[in-house]
């Protein structure tokens, strides 16, 4: 029996418990909405911006940020904007011996199943620098997916203190976050409210930025996509050499070299169906050019 246990609390065994569990999730109990109370926020807020307040006993599951209230599936009245899909569901920790990490405040940043440069740009930093608008204590814990986390960007914006003072936490394989109270919010992602502290916090870091620089094509998993990059780039461009064009891959460059060579550059090329031209939302600039590619 010892080694049972052990075997079963062994971090590969909660790994696979994880991915087991996510089928089970159309068939999970449903809260029927008395278990959690739900104020709307005045906060003052511009046009399309909401805030909500839940709080009751509610759990937040690892996968894709989903809400449990008395470990019964609770959805929120609006939509979720932190990742449309949510990634899979992780709900090994509401079985029996899952793991729980209690945790006041929180609010889920990103969850959603797909990680990327324009999710990053796109989603994650617009309702990140959105927080002070609502009012947000500086101590409310943000969670991120563990597939974001990973990428190179994230990373290297923690390390560049893009985030501080605010605590951004990734969500940990096979546990599951206890709140008491729960933040949820929705922006327009393109509202100057949002982007405007957004490039102050970004030309502050990472400042001030050279111009003239050459045309940049931002290529994730460019390895492999190039060829294709290539041939779509001499179509749409016949007047341009691509031999003058510098390649920048999110995760081969640290992101401050990445940031200031979009900055600087004439051009900025970038799949169309990927997004990665959202990193212009960053550094905006009315003499940059910017040319997508359909690959």
């Amino acid at each position: 029996m010892p080694a049972v246990l052990r075997l079963y609390s062994s971090r590969p065994m909660r790994e696979w418990r994880s991915l087991l569990t996510a089928p089970m999730l159309p068939f999970w109990p449903k809260a029927d909405g008395s278990e959690v109370g739900m104020t709307e926020q005045d906060d003052n807020l511009p046009e399309g911006w909401s805030h909500r307040r839940h709080t009751g006993d509610l759990v937040i599951e690892n996968g894709g940020g989903r809400v449990f209230a008395d470990l019964k599936r609770h959805a929120p009245a609006d939509p979720r904007q932190a990742g449309n899909p949510p990634g899979p569901a992780d709900l090994s920790p509401l079985l029996p011996g899952g793991r729980f990490i209690p945790r006041e405040p929180a609010l889920v940043l990103y969850a959603g199943a797909e990680a990327s440069l324009a999710h990053f740009c796109h989603t994650l930093l617009p309702r990140f620098f959105s927080l002070d608008r609502f009012g947000l204590p500086p101590a409310t814990l943000l969670m991120t997916s563990l597939r974001m986390g990973r990428m190179r960007p994230f990373q290297d914006a923690i390390s560049d203190g893009l985030f501080r003072p605010r605590p951004v936490e990734l969500f940990r394989p096979a546990t599951a976050i206890r709140v008491k109270q729960l933040d949820d919010i929705v922006i327009p992602l393109d509202s100057p409210d949002a982007l405007g502290p957004m490039q102050a916090k970004v030309a502050s870091l990472y400042g001030p930025f050279a111009a003239g620089g050459p045309p940049v094509l931002v290529l994730e998993r460019s390895a492999h996509r190039l060829p294709a990059a290539t041939a779509a780039f001499e179509r749409t461009a016949p007047g341009f050499r691509f031999g003058e064009v510098t390649v920048l891959d999110p995760a081969l460059l640290p992101f401050n070299r990445l940031v200031k060579a979009v900055a600087a550059a004439s051009m900025l090329i970038a799949p169309r169906v990927t997004g990665e031209a959202a990193i212009a939302t960053l550094v905006p600039s009315p003499d940059r050019q910017t040319l997508l590619l359909d690959l």
